[in-house]
């Protein structure tokens, strides 16, 4: 969990952060480029480089006004999305 988007600590909104690291093979970084654009359009409805289970993830994360991205390590790919909340106590 991390800190709201303002930054205040104090704050019951959050961010639900979610990452999965894989290790396999590497992506191109212009293909990368591409994957995290189509990700990061959320008027997009045609999707070239984005896998079925891609596109599912990328429409509820922007229902849930959230982020989805791809990046890519030495030896790892890891897919993380971020999902505002709010913590009732």
């Amino acid at each position: 969990m991390l800190p709201s988007q303002d930054g205040k600590t104090d704050s019951k909104d959050k961010i639900l952060q979610f990452v999965v690291q894989s290790i396999g093979p590497s992506i191109q970084k212009e293909k990368l480029q591409k994957m995290n654009s189509e990700l990061s359009n959320s008027n997009l409805t045609k999707h070239q480089e984005l896998g079925q289970g891609l596109v599912f993830i990328k429409q509820l994360t922007h229902q849930m006004k959230g982020n989805l991205k791809i990046d890519q390590g030495s030896n790892y790919i890891s897919s993380s999305f971020e999902v505002p909340i709010q913590l009732y106590t």
